[in-house]
Order: C-alpha cells, then sequence, then structure tokens
C-alpha cells in the first residue's frame, strides 16, 4: 500500500508559548502503481483549505509543501529473469512487496532494467527501534555472494 508517513514534527521553543513555525517532515512512500503527484496534490488541496480557514484567525497563516528528493515505486514482476536469478542464488521460492523506499525504483527506471532488492535480514526486524540482522542472516548472504561471484567468473547468468 502507498503511505504517507510523519516522521519528524518541530515547533516552538517552550511550553507556554505559542510558536510562530510549525514544521512537519513527511514521506510519500507510494506503490508503483500510484501516481506520487497525484497524492502530493490531494495533499496540497486540503493543505490549502485548512490554510484558508487559519487565516481567518491569524492572517499570516500559510502551510507551504517543500519538495526536498523523490524517487519512484518499485514494481519488477514476479515473472521476470532478474527475480528467477536471485531466488537461484538464495534458494528461496517466496517474493514479497513492501511499501519502503528503495533506490531500486530509481535503477529500474532510469537504467531500464528489471530490479530486485535483497539482502540480509528481515523485515520483520528492519525499520524500527532496535533492527537486527543476525549473524546466521549474514552468513547466508555471504552464501548467496558466494555463488553470485562463482556464476559471474563461470558466465553462468541465466
Amino acid at each position: 500500500y502507498t503511505t504517507v508517513h510523519v516522521g519528524k514534527i518541530n515547533a516552538g521553543v517552550a511550553l507556554n508559548i505559542v510558536p510562530n513555525l510549525c514544521q512537519v517532515d513527511f514521506e510519500i512512500r507510494n506503490v508503483a502503481a500510484d501516481d506520487p503527484h497525484e497524492i502530493l496534490e490531494r495533499l496540497r488541496v486540503k493543505a490549502a483549505r485548512i490554510a484558508t480557514e487559519a487565516s481567518a484567525i491569524a492572517l499570516e497563516a500559510a502551510i507551504d509543501i517543500d519538495i526536498t528528493n523523490t524517487y519512484p515505486g518499485l514494481d519488477t514482476p514476479v515473472s521476470s529473469q532478474a527475480v528467477a536469478f536471485i531466488k537461484s542464488l538464495t534458494g528461496a521460492n517466496n517474493t514479497i512487496k513492501v511499501a519502503y523506499g528503495t533506490e531500486g525504483g530509481l535503477f529500474s527506471r532510469d537504467l531500464g532494467t528489471p530490479t530486485v532488492v535483497c539482502g540480509p535480514g528481515s523485515m520483520a526486524q528492519g525499520h524500527k527501534p532496535d533492527e537486527f540482522v543476525s549473524v546466521e542472516q549474514m552468513r547466508r548472504c555471504d552464501g548467496m555472494l558466494e555463488k553470485l561471484l562463482q556464476r559471474l567468473a563461470d558466465q553462468q547468468l541465466a
């Protein structure tokens, strides 16, 4: 699913003083099928409505939305050769799709090549407090990388 995540809110200098500014840092993590520009436009329309209502109380009220960076969602078909190749290296038969940001969408879009994001660890422990990767997961990753190097050396990419 596409998500909008507020990661940071910063305002004011003391509890008993109304702040003159509030900054909300958020991120849209869109799946490839959802247009991030459409989502952003919906947010801009809602923000403009709120700012108009707030300006009835405080003339200087405004909401600005600044884009600091963007990256596309990744949607590599499960049937692609890239997925089959990675499965052959890992021994895994399953694939998962997650709503996390990755440079994989940039590689896929800008290089025009199917892209698979994989690595050690489990998303059950990732992107949360006290995230970790077990030693066993690192060993399995090392094994996959050894197979990859051997295949590249043998030029058996399929």
